[in-house]
């Protein structure tokens, strides 16, 4: 018997919730925040596979798609942030760009 390499969105979002990023999510804002963030996430992630799996188009396409020009200022937005930690001299990298 083979065994099947679909993953439920439950245990998908279970596994989301141990990594380090969602812990550190889940500190700063809450358990229940950061639940349903992950559930969303892997939601939206599943949405994205799809597209590009039936209509064979690149992910920056299926963003475009989804979010138009609000894409292109995300970008922008966390381009700049990921710049700037860079720059910062110092070794803390505990904190988001924000």
């Amino acid at each position: 018997m083979t065994e099947s390499k679909d993953i439920s969105v439950k245990k998908a979002t279970e596994e989301l919730l141990n990594t380090g990023i969602f812990q550190n999510i889940a500190k700063r804002n809450s358990l229940s925040f950061a639940k349903k963030l992950a559930t969303w996430l892997v939601r939206y992630l599943l949405i994205i596979s799809s597209m590009n799996e039936s209509l064979h188009i690149t992910l920056e396409q299926i963003l475009m798609n989804l979010h138009g020009d609000r894409f292109k200022k995300i970008v922008n937005i966390t381009e700049k942030g990921f710049q700037q930690s860079q720059q910062k001299t110092s070794n803390k990298y505990d904190h988001y760009i924000w």
